[in-house]
């Protein structure tokens, strides 16, 4: 039997009132989570005032006890089905909230103990003649945010380009070696951080290649950013729309210009977040520079030359020192370099909202 729609019942249809039946709640269901929610609570609060179980015991502890009384609550009111739910729910809203946890408790540490060191003579001299016990109003940063600089700017030279142009390579020559090319990219993103630094280190430091300087420091970040750059271009890339490249085609265009005067231009934004994302990747990594780059005290600008401070060798060095100064140092560094994380996060945020619209 076949059921026609009948058109004149639209009208009708229209001026009902939008029900959500998956929406309604008993009150014994609302009790119930309330229920769920406040007596692990309780317990756990019960357990910091009256117990002597450390408190970061007592929230792995609050885990289970919640887990264990959504069950139940999720028992009572939907049966066995409900049990499941109840688990991927409180587990899902237990991430989040633990993320949100560590994020803050992060910018909270490096607010309360770097904002001690922020000053203009901070911000703008150098470590020539400090020691780690010098008093915090003497010596500053500036060598070593001038250094990381110049080390993200030579690493971003070298690989933003091959990384933009194996992306091109895997989406639009998308010849014979894609596989193994995507092969190794994938592999790159799995190297440790010290391996690229010893890399460095021992095929070219010290074969005498090259010195221990900001080049060196930029060639062991340009490893580490070159697959975070392929692999995030290729996704972009990935994403314009197959009727640019066969039209450009059909009116006579060459490959090579139609990816250079179609794809690139329409991928421009997300080649942008990919740039920002590979530099914000790389710039908060010590162990490469450690072997690399070095460490000096005074004001470098000659990337070929001398030895380098940057900031996460500075605060390396800085926090272990049993002088307060000296670690309080080490968190304005950590502060400052957290801040220009931050930036370029967020201006991949706001090129790629650009994008959408």
């Amino acid at each position: 039997m076949t059921t026609l729609f009948d058109p004149s019942r639209i009208p009708t249809l229209q001026q009902q009132e939008r029900t959500r039946p998956w929406s309604k709640r008993t009150k014994k269901f609302d009790v119930s989570v309330a229920l769920a929610v406040i007596v692990p609570l309780l317990i756990v609060v019960a357990m910091f005032q009256f117990s002597d179980i450390p408190d970061a015991l007592v929230m792995v502890i609050y885990l289970p006890l919640q887990l264990i009384a959504s069950g139940i609550a999720a028992y009572l009111t939907k049966g066995k089905r409900g049990i499941g739910d109840s688990l991927i729910i409180v587990n899902a809203i237990g991430a989040s909230i633990f993320s949100f946890v560590v994020i803050i408790s992060v910018i909270w540490s490096l607010l309360s103990h770097g904002i001690k060191a922020l000053s203009i003579p901070f911000l703008t001299q150098n470590s020539t003649y400090i020691s780690p016990s010098t008093p915090l109003e003497y010596g500053g940063i500036a060598h070593a945010a001038l250094g990381t600089l110049l080390i993200v700017a030579i690493s971003a030279l070298i690989a933003v380009p091959i990384g933009i142009a194996t992306a091109i390579y895997i989406t639009e020559v998308r010849g014979r070696a894609v596989p193994y090319v995507r092969f190794f990219v994938q592999s790159m993103s799995g190297v440790p951080s010290v391996v690229a630094g010893l890399f460095i280190l021992t095929t070219l430091i010290l074969t005498g290649a090259i010195n221990t300087s900001a080049f060196a420091g930029g060639l062991a970040y340009a490893i580490l950013m070159l697959p975070t750059v392929a692999r995030t271009a290729e996704e972009v890339l990935r994403l314009v729309p197959d009727d640019l490249r066969t039209g450009a085609l059909a009116l006579g265009s060459t490959r090579a210009r139609t990816v250079f005067q179609v794809v690139l231009p329409a991928a421009k934004t997300g080649i942008v977040t990919a740039i920002i994302l590979g530099v914000a990747r790389v710039i908060g990594e010590t162990a490469p520079l450690l072997m690399t780059a070095g460490k000096n005290d005074a004001t470098v600008t000659n990337p070929f030359s001398d030895p380098i401070s940057t900031l996460p060798v500075s605060i390396f060095e800085n926090v272990a020192q049993p002088y307060p100064d000296a670690v309080t140092r080490a968190w304005g560094s950590a502060l400052i370099l957290m801040v220009v994380v931050a930036i370029l996060f967020t201006a991949a945020r706001l090129i790629g909202r650009n994008k959408v619209k």
